[in-house]
C-alpha cells in the first residue's frame, strides 16, 4: 500500500471499477490465492498508452475472494481512462467491464495484457451524457403463439458484399438495421442473436514473451513461436467465454461508442415491433452469481427482451425465479415447470424450450424413412400450457436448409480438423446427387423438399424459428459446422435470394397463412375433439381415406384438418384448412374430408407444382397427390350449392304432387 493514497475498505458489491463523484477510485474485484494482486490504471492518447499507475491490494481489503476498496488522493485521476487487474505477474481484463478496449478489430489476436477495461468517470459525466434517451421504449412481449423467430449471426448476416449494405456497416448491428424493411416484409417478430457480448474470438490466443534484445517470441499451447509461424483460427460463432457485460465492439460501426450503438439498435427494433433475444454461452466453471448479474445488467441497461441460455451448468432455477425476469423470455433445453409453477399454469408464458425433437421427426419424415408418421404427428401438435416450444428444422449447427436436401455427408475439410468435427447424423438426403448439380429434375426436387419441410414448420403448433438465409436457400457448401469460417462459407449469400425467389415467396405465403388464421397457432394445446358441438374436432387427422389416419410403420401419408370454427373471433366466416402430406416416393390417391353444406374445397398450394405451372382447382372427392408433395386446401363458399338446393326442392315438390 503506497503512502500517496488513502485506501480504505468498501462494500464488496456490486463488482466492478469506476471513478466516483468525489474523485475517489472504487474497486471491487475477485482474486483467487495470489501472492500479490492489484490494479493498473492507464492514461492513453488515441489508443496509445502514455502512462500507467499500479496500486497493490493488501489482505485487509479481502472478504472471501473479493477485494473491495475506495482509493482517494490519486493525482490527476481524471486523466486515467482504462485499467487492468493483475495477479502475480499476469494481467487480465475485468470480467465485469462494461466496455472493453483492444478488441475493436474482428479476428485480431490481442494478448491478454493489452485487453483493457474502460474506466468510467462519474465525476465528469453530465446527466445528458450518461443517460441514453430511450424515448419511452417498451418491450413488445409478443406471445409465443404469435411469434416468428429469426436467428442470425450479426457479422455473418450482412458481411458479404452481396448484402447490399454499405461497406462500413457490413457485419454490424447497423447492417441489421439496414435490413429492417426486409425483416418486416418477411414477418419477423423476434430476432435471436448469436453471441454478441465482447470476446477475443481467436482460438488459443497467443501471449507475448520477453526475448533477448528487441526480439519478441510468442507462446501458444506451451510452445514458443515466431510471429510468422502462428496460424490463427477464428471462433466465428462466438460460443466461448467472454466479457459478459460488454457489447461486441467489432460488431459496431463506431466501436468506441458501442454502448449507445447497441442501445439504439434495440430501440429501433422495438419501435418496429421486433423483440431481441440474446444468446449467452457459459462454460461449466462459470461463477453462477456472474451469470445472474450479467443477465440482470443486459435486461436493465439494454432493454433486451430475453435470453437463450446455453451451457451445461446454468443456474436455471435461480434465473427463472429472479423477480426481474418475470416478464423476460428465457429459453433453455428444458424446464421443471412443476417445480417452477406448481399445479397452476402461468397467465403469460415467458419460458420456452428449444425443441430439437421437431427437427429430428420432420427430417426423418421428409426423407421418407419408415416408422416416422407417428412421431411427425406428435411434434406437429406439440404445445404446452406452461411454456412455449421453439420449433426449427435447421439451427446454427448442422446443415443449412439448402444443404439438408443437397448433401448426405458433411464436408468440413476447410475447418482443418480432417472432417472429424460436426455431427455425423444429419438425417439428410441429397435427392440423388451429392452437392452441386445442373440437372433440372434434381434441382426441382430439392426446391420441393425445402418447401415441404417449411410447410411442416409453419403449420406446426410451436413457435417457428428459421436461421437467417434459409428462407431463400442460402448454402454453406455442405459444411455443417462452420464455427471458424469467417468467409463466404459462413456469411449469408444474398445472391441466393434472386436465384431462389420462389422459395422465399412460398415461405412468405406460409407466414401470411399462419398469422391470418389464429386457429393455426393456438395458445392452448389441441383437444382433438368436438368440444363446441360444431360437428368437427378442433384438429383431426386423416389418411388416404378421410377420417382414417394410417399411423403404421410403412405409412408416409398424413392429412391434418384445422377447423376455423374454434377461432375466438368476430369473423364468423373463418375457414377450414386441410394440409395433406405425401412423403412417399410414389404418387397417391387421397380423399378430401367432407365440409359443411354450402362449402367446398379450394386448392391454395401444391409443392409438387413447379414455378410457372398453374394450380389445378379440381374439387373431386378423390385427388392425386404427387410424390413427396404437400397440398394445402382452404374452404370457400360453394356458388353451386344454392342451385343444387333449389333443384332438390323442386324435385321433392314434384314427387309430393305425384
Amino acid at each position: 500500500m503506497s503512502g500517496k493514497f488513502e485506501i480504505c475498505n468498501e462494500k464488496p458489491y456490486p463488482l466492478g471499477c469506476y471513478i466516483d463523484y468525489d474523485k475517489s477510485l472504487v474497486v471491487r474485484a475477485i482474486f483467487t490465492d495470489n501472492k500479490k494482486c492489484g490494479i493498473t490504471l492507464y492514461k492513453s492518447d488515441g489508443g496509445r498508452i502514455m502512462d500507467s499507475l499500479s496500486i497493490s491490494f493488501s489482505k485487509s481489503l479481502k472478504r472471501g475472494t473479493i477485494y473491495s476498496a475506495r482509493i482517494r488522493g490519486i493525482e490527476n485521476i481524471d486523466e486515467y481512462d482504462s485499467y487492468n487487474y493483475y495477479a502475480d505477474d499476469a494481467y487480465f481484463c475485468d470480467p465485469y467491464a462494461r466496455h472493453v478496449i483492444g478488441l475493436e478489430k474482428f479476428g485480431e489476436d490481442v494478448p491478454d495484457n493489452e485487453i483493457r477495461a474502460k474506466l468510467d468517470n462519474k465525476s465528469l459525466q453530465s446527466h445528458s451524457a450518461s443517460c441514453f434517451d430511450w424515448e419511452g421504449d417498451v418491450n413488445p412481449l409478443i406471445p409465443y403463439e404469435n411469434s416468428f423467430v429469426y436467428l442470425l449471426n450479426v457479422r455473418g448476416y450482412t458481411k458479404s458484399s452481396s448484402s447490399g449494405v454499405a461497406s462500413a456497416r457490413r457485419g454490424t448491428f447497423g447492417g441489421i438495421i439496414d435490413k429492417l424493411s426486409y425483416l418486416k416484409e418477411l414477418g419477423v417478430t423476434t430476432l435471436e442473436l448469436m453471441p454478441c457480448y465482447e470476446m477475443n474470438e481467436v482460438e488459443n490466443p497467443v501471449k507475448k514473451v520477453s526475448g533477448k534484445g528487441n526480439k519478441v517470441v510468442y507462446s501458444k499451447d506451451g510452445s514458443l513461436l515466431n510471429e510468422k509461424d502462428i496460424s490463427k483460427k477464428i471462433n466465428f460463432w462466438g460460443y466461448k467465454k467472454g466479457f459478459y457485460f460488454a457489447p461486441r465492439t467489432s460488431f459496431c460501426e463506431c466501436p468506441f461508442d458501442a454502448e449507445n450503438e447497441f442501445k439504439n439498435f434495440i430501440k429501433i427494433l422495438h419501435k418496429n415491433g421486433i423483440e431481441v433475444i440474446m444468446q449467452f454461452y457459459f462454460d461449466e466453471n462459470e461463477n453462477e452469481s456472474l451469470i445472474i448479474d450479467a443477465l440482470r445488467f443486459w435486461r436493465c441497461t439494454y432493454h433486451v427482451d430475453g435470453f437463450h441460455l446455453k451451457g451445461v451448468r446454468v443456474p436455471i432455477r435461480q434465473i427463472v425465479k429472479e423477480p426481474l425476469f418475470t416478464d423476460a423470455k428465457i429459453w433453455y433445453d428444458w424446464f421443471d415447470t412443476g417445480d417452477i409453477y406448481g399445479t397452476e399454469a402461468p397467465n403469460d408464458r415467458v419460458l420456452a424450450i428449444y425443441n430439437n425433437s421437431f427437427m429430428y421427426a420432420t427430417r426423418r419424415f421428409l426423407k421418407s424413412d419408415d416408422n416416422t408418421v407417428n412421431d411427425f404427428l406428435k411434434v406437429m401438435i406439440s404445445n404446452d400450457n406452461n411454456n412455449g416450444i421453439i420449433n426449427y428444422v435447421c439451427d446454427y449447427e448442422g446443415f443449412r436448409l439448402a444443404d439438408l436436401v443437397a448433401y448426405e455427408h458433411k464436408h468440413n475439410e476447410e475447418n482443418g480438423e480432417n472432417n472429424k468435427d460436426g455431427i455425423d447424423n444429419n438425417l439428410s438426403w441429397n435427392c440423388g446427387i451429392e452437392g452441386r448439380t445442373r440437372k433440372h429434375n434434381i434441382l426441382e426436387l430439392r426446391k420441393k423438399q425445402m418447401k415441404n419441410i417449411m410447410t411442416m414448420l409453419f403449420m406446426a403448433q410451436g413457435t417457428p424459428m428459421i436461421f437467417g438465409g434459409d428462407e431463400f436457400g442460402n448454402s454453406q457448401a455442405g459444411n455443417n459446422n462452420p464455427y471458424c469460417q469467417d468467409n463466404e462459407i459462413g456469411w449469408v449469400d444474398w445472391k441466393a435470394l434472386d436465384k431462389n425467389k420462389d422459395i422465399y415467396d412460398y415461405v412468405r405465403f406460409l407466414i401470411d397463412l399462419r398469422f391470418s388464421n389464429d386457429f393455426l397457432h393456438n395458445r392452448r394445446p389441441f383437444r382433438l375433439m368436438d368440444y363446441i358441438s360444431c360437428g368437427y374436432p378442433d384438429l383431426s387427422c386423416h389418411g388416404k381415406e378421410a377420417w382414417r389416419p394410417d399411423l403404421s410403420g410403412y405409412s408416409h401419408v398424413l392429412g391434418m384438418l384445422y377447423c376455423g370454427l374454434y377461432e375466438k373471433s368476430n369473423d364468423s366466416d373463418k375457414p377450414f384448412i386441410y394440409v395433406c402430406y405425401n412423403m412417399h416416393w410414389n404418387r397417391t390417391e387421397f380423399a378430401l374430408p367432407k365440409l359443411p353444406e354450402g362449402l367446398r374445397w379450394s386448392l391454395l398450394s401444391d409443392t409438387g407444382v413447379y414455378e410457372g405451372v398453374k394450380l389445378s382447382s379440381q374439387n373431386s372427392d378423390f385427388n392425386i397427390l404427387g410424390d413427396r408433395s404437400v397440398r394445402i386446401y382452404i374452404s370457400e363458399a360453394d356458388p353451386d350449392y344454392k342451385k343444387r338446393k333449389e333443384t332438390g326442392s323442386k324435385k321433392n315438390g314434384k314427387n309430393r304432387r305425384n
